[in-house]
């Protein structure tokens, strides 16, 4: 099994230091990227990057899982599942307002509810063992809805054929958390002994 680690919008790989350090015994890929180059761009360096590579689960922080989504609905037959963390599958609503003061803010862009990179992800069917760790605490006075610094809870909850978890820790924090280790082993035991059953089925 390959673990395939992507970070979130601003961070580096750096960030999983906690979480690679406590998953041994897998091999280990750490995707890089910009967001200021846009989310298509990236995608595609990605894809490059996992071209020969099999056996994939995905461990990815917030815009990271919409990165893993998208990836995956390209490699389906080579991906085993994945756990993302605090990934806003519904989008941003803040930065749909803040789009608008930030015009040419890429990433602003490519993560409101009606972009692109959302709105297509939402018809991508999942693979194997796939959870979202959904952060419950924290609070930014930019969104309204109950969120966790960065992400609303209802954008973590968008989709109902992925697996939530609940971990009491804000947007960054829960990166190194001890229940975000415990849900990711549990997933990759799953895998490793053949028994999961999708959400809903």
């Amino acid at each position: 099994m390959n673990i395939v680690f992507i970070h979130g919008h601003r961070a580096t790989a750096h960030s999983f230091n906690y979480l690679s350090r406590s998953l041994r015994g897998h091999a280990h890929i750490f995707l890089e990227y910009d967001s200021a180059k846009g989310f298509y761009a990236n995608h595609h360096d990605m894809l490059q990057r996992l071209e020969r590579v099999d056996d994939i689960f995905f461990v990815a922080h917030s815009l990271g899982g919409i990165h893993a989504l998208h990836l995956t609905d390209k490699l389906q037959s080579r991906i085993l599942g994945a756990v993302t963390i605090s990934t806003p599958y519904g989008g941003s609503e803040a930065a749909a307002v803040l789009s608008y003061m930030m015009p040419f803010n890429r990433v602003l862009q490519d993560i409101h509810p009606r972009a692109a990179p959302i709105v297509k992800s939402e018809r991508f069917a999942l693979p194997g063992v796939w959870t979202n760790i959904v952060s419950v605490i924290g609070h930014s006075p930019l969104m309204l809805a109950a969120n966790d610094g960065v992400v609303t809870l209802a954008s973590m909850r968008k989709r109902d054929d992925i697996r939530l978890i609940e971990v009491a820790s804000n947007h960054y924090e829960v990166l190194m958390h001890e229940a975000t280790v415990a849900a990711i082993q549990s997933s990759i035991r799953e895998i490793e002994h053949g028994r999961f059953q999708r959400v809903g089925s």
